[in-house]
C-alpha cells in the first residue's frame, strides 16, 4: 500500500472507533431531534457532533483537503478535486432514533476523482468494512472475497420501499426477485450486497455521502454500479443508483428503468 494512503488509513480507523464510542455513549443522554425535509427526515445533535468531530480530525491531519459532509453540504466548494473527503456521520438516523441499531458511519477519500479509501462502520456490531484501491475489501482486517454471482430470481434485493410504494416497478421487482428486504440505511443495505447476502440494493434518493464509499467497494469487488438508466454514477452527485452483483444486474436494471 502507498505509504501516504497507509498513513491516512491508519488514522481513519482510529477516528472511526472514537466516533463510534461517542455515539454508543450518547444513548445514556437525551438526543436532540430535528426534522429537515419532512417529519421523517431526521437529524440529531449526534449527527452534527460526529460530523464536527470527523471534520476536525481531517482538517488537523490534512489541512488543505476538501471535505463534503451531509450536514454542511452547502459549504462545500468544488474548486479542487486533488483531495476530497465525503462524510455521512450517521447514515440511518431514523434507525438510530427509533431502534438504536442498523445505522453506520460512511467515509470516503478521493484523489483527483479516483476513490482511494472507503469505509462503512456498522456502529452497533463494531464492524468496520473498508476498501482500499488495488488492495481489496476488508472486514475488521480480514480480506473479503468477491460475492458470488446470483440471479435476480434467486437473490434478495433491497429497495427504499417508502419511495417505491404505488409504482408498478415495485410489483414487478417483488414478482421477479426471490424477495425484497430493506434496512432503512443505505450503508447497511450495501454491506449485505458487499458480503453476498443480498443480490442488489437500489435507492431512488441519495446524496453523494450515501454512495461515494460504496463506489470504491464495488470497484474492488467487481460489483456493478449505475444510475437507474444505466449511466455512470459520479461520487459527487446524488440521485438514483443501484449496486448489484453481476448475475442480477441486467434483470434489475430492466425493472428500475421504469421507476
Amino acid at each position: 500500500m502507498n505509504k501516504s494512503i497507509e498513513n491516512i488509513h491508519s488514522h481513519v480507523l482510529m477516528w472511526l472507533e472514537e466516533a463510534a464510542d461517542r455515539i454508543r455513549n450518547s444513548f445514556a443522554e437525551q438526543l436532540i431531534i430535528e426534522t429537515k425535509a419532512d417529519r421523517k427526515d431526521l437529524v440529531t445533535n449526534m449527527d452534527k457532533d460526529i460530523q464536527a468531530f470527523l471534520i476536525g480530525k481531517i482538517t488537523k491531519f490534512c489541512p488543505t483537503h476538501q471535505i463534503l459532509g451531509e450536514e454542511s453540504a452547502d459549504q462545500f466548494k468544488d474548486d479542487s478535486r486533488e483531495h476530497v473527503w465525503i462524510i455521512d456521520p450517521i447514515d440511518g438516523t431514523a434507525n438510530l432514533v427509533k431502534q438504536q441499531d442498523h445505522f453506520c458511519i460512511l467515509i470516503s477519500y478521493y484523489e483527483d476523482d479516483i476513490g482511494k479509501l472507503g469505509y462503512i462502520y456498522d456502529v452497533m456490531n463494531k464492524d468496520v468494512y473498508y476498501a482500499i484501491e488495488h488492495e481489496g475489501v476488508f472486514l475488521n482486517d480480514q480480506k473479503l472475497p468477491a460475492p458470488p454471482s446470483v440471479s435476480l430470481q434467486e437473490g434478495l434485493v433491497s429497495v427504499d420501499v417508502r419511495n417505491w410504494c404505488g409504482k408498478s416497478c415495485l410489483e414487478k421487482l417483488a414478482a421477479d426477485a426471490f424477495d425484497i428486504r430493506y434496512f432503512g440505511c443505505g450503508g447497511i443495505d450495501s454491506i449485505h450486497v458487499i458480503t453476498g447476502k443480498f443480490a442488489a440494493f437500489a435507492t431512488s434518493k441519495s446524496g453523494p455521502w450515501d454512495l461515494a464509499a460504496q463506489l470504491i467497494f464495488a470497484k474492488e469487488l467487481g460489483l456493478r454500479v449505475s444510475k437507474f438508466d444505466g449511466s455512470p454514477v459520479h461520487y459527487l452527485e446524488g440521485g438514483d443508483w443501484v449496486i448489484s452483483n453481476q448475475g442480477a444486474y441486467d434483470d434489475l436494471l430492466a425493472i428500475v428503468k421504469e421507476f
